[in-house]
This record gives C-alpha cells, sequence and structure tokens, in this order.
C-alpha cells in the first residue's frame, strides 16, 4: 500500500494555529496546572480505552452529543453511537493509539481546546495487514456540571495515511456482544 500525503483542512490548521498562539500567553495557577492534567488524561484514556477495547468507556470521556470530525466530513451524534462506531471500527484489528505533544487553551474556567500530535498503528488479526496514520487531533473540551472534563468535539486532521481502513462503519443493526462501564 503506497503511502498517501493528505493535505491539511485549511479551517482545522488555523485552529491550531490560534491554539499555539493562545496557549503561550496563559498564565498558569497550581490549580489550572491540576485542571491541565486533568484534560490530558481525558484525551489519553480516549486513546486507552480503544486500545484496550472498551471504547464504550468513551462515553463518560465525551459530552453526551460530541461533534466528530474526520476526513473532510462532520458529523453529531450521541456519545454511546460514537463508541459503538469505534467499536465496530477496532474489532478486527489490534490497534496502537499514541498521541504526544499536548497544547491545551483555556478559553475559559469551563472551556478548553486541545492540540494533540498523534500517530497510530493499526494490524488487521486476520492477514496482518496495517493501516498506519499520523495527523493531529483538535479537541474541545467542556468542564460539567459534576466537575468532570469531556470532550465535547472530536476533530481528526490526517496528515498522511499508510494503508486503508476496511469498513469503518457499522450495519445499522450491529450492537457489540460486550458493553461494559466505566
Amino acid at each position: 500500500m503506497a503511502l498517501m500525503l493528505i493535505p491539511a483542512d485549511p479551517k482545522l490548521q488555523e485552529m491550531a494555529l490560534e491554539v499555539m498562539r493562545k496557549v503561550r500567553r496563559q498564565t498558569y495557577t497550581p490549580e489550572r496546572l491540576c485542571e491541565l492534567q486533568k484534560i490530558v488524561e481525558t484525551k489519553y484514556l480516549y486513546w486507552w480505552s480503544n486500545d484496550m477495547k472498551k471504547e464504550e468507556f468513551n462515553c463518560e470521556l465525551m459530552t453526551d452529543e460530541i461533534e466528530f470530525y474526520s476526513f473532510g466530513s462532520e458529523v453529531h451524534r450521541p456519545n454511546k453511537e460514537q463508541a459503538r462506531v469505534a467499536k465496530w471500527c477496532n474489532a478486527p484489528m489490534e490497534t496502537m493509539h499514541m498521541g504526544h505533544q499536548p497544547l491545551v487553551w483555556f478559553m475559559d474556567d469551563t472551556h478548553a481546546r486541545g492540540l494533540f500530535q498523534y500517530e497510530d498503528h493499526m494490524t488487521y488479526r486476520e492477514d496482518q495487514e496495517t493501516v498506519n496514520g499520523w495527523m493531529f487531533y483538535l479537541d474541545d473540551f467542556v468542564k460539567c456540571d459534576d466537575g468532570v472534563w469531556r470532550i465535547s468535539a472530536l476533530r481528526m486532521s490526517y496528515k498522511k495515511m499508510n494503508g486503508m481502513y476496511r469498513n469503518p462503519n457499522p450495519p445499522d443493526d450491529w450492537m457489540p456482544e460486550e458493553w461494559d462501564t466505566m
């Protein structure tokens, strides 16, 4: 499979640059540093949940309705549906989701935007075909009424990809056999 370079989405590119500009002008208190860690852990738990085949844990990490953006399309769907789609897509593969270099801009006390450099290495169990991707995530986080930070918008901007995902969308009537809670 040939390596594909994917042009950056200009809107996401500009939003990422905004985070880079704003994050350097922030001031930090010990409390704000604790909030920063909670946001970063939310994102890291998202990837760990996918790799541990517990995509349903992502429901706790996302707001009830999630804005999801990938490959130029944007959808709004319930977090349980987003977790169901991820479980279907990840099921036939051994997955490795790795995020790096988090930058988090606190837009106010209850809203933040995070920029994460990212790579994944996926291997289909059936024939060991691999899919590798390099991108950045540009996510919005909201501190909910219960004091927990959750992802309200999940935006993926691929830069390059080697391989292709197979049938990433589940049939309408498919439900996973196992659905655990965090």
